[in-house]
């Protein structure tokens, strides 16, 4: 059995709704999920009960001028020191990140954690296409995250434009605005394994077969039970 941490929560998502799905979702592969929409886990060390941490959450300082500032009254976030301290230690431990869509905004106050994605969200320069079916290119059909899942179409929001902060290889693209942006990717940082995937604004999103084929994939990659392909 895999023990999965789901952090949950923040503006203009349907988190709880979304997050009861995907817990579903990774049930049918032996993952068995808490759903948590504060950090107390992660600041008081029983986050090392789990085998993986799931982010489906935007949680940022909400620091933008361009910010709602009823957003800033209800949702502004800061990353305590001894969750900083939390997640380090978890991923030191080899313990697996699998982190969605809005995850690259998460956490804008904590340097290191662009560095644990491999790529962030820029205010100034990262985007998203609107809710929509936008087709979904496979660029590596051989990893074992990939095998065998052929291109697809999926509703949802498609983000864009991540400034990337390591070499990202992505698995799957899509194209918008005349450029291809990375859509899903996995990485090592240190001994853990890491895996975005930018899709998942609402329901439609985790209801795509192809979609819930990643997530299954990408949690049991992230927890080194998907073989050494890719």
């Amino acid at each position: 059995m895999i023990k999965n941490l789901i952090l949950s929560g923040g503006v203009a998502h349907d988190y709880a709704r979304t997050s009861s799905i995907l817990s579903d979702i990774l049930s049918e592969i032996g993952v068995e999920s808490e759903i948590h929409e504060s950090l107390g886990a992660v600041e008081d060390g029983s986050l090392m009960e789990f085998n993986m941490l799931t982010l489906n959450c935007v949680l940022w300082t909400c620091s933008q001028a361009q910010v709602d500032p009823s957003w800033r009254d209800r949702w502004r976030f800061k990353l305590s020191d001894m969750a900083r301290r939390g997640f380090s230690d978890f991923l030191d431990q080899g313990r697996g990140l699998l982190a969605l869509h809005a995850a690259t905004i998460c956490f804008d106050d904590w340097p290191e954690y662009r560095k644990v994605l491999g790529a962030w969200w820029d205010w100034g320069y990262s985007g998203h296409a609107p809710l929509q079916e936008h087709p979904m290119r496979l660029r590596d059909r051989a990893h074992a995250i990939t095998e065998g899942i052929g291109d697809f179409v999926i509703k949802d929001e498609l983000y864009t434009n991540p400034r990337i902060t390591d070499s990202v290889e992505p698995l799957i693209e899509a194209e918008w605005g005349g450029k291809i942006h990375p859509i899903l990717w996995v990485r090592r940082y240190g001994k853990a394994g890491v895996c975005y995937n930018a899709l998942g604004h609402g329901v439609e999103a985790f209801e795509n077969d192809a979609n819930r084929k990643l997530l299954q994939r990408g949690a049991l990659w992230v927890t080194d039970r998907l073989g050494h392909k890719g």
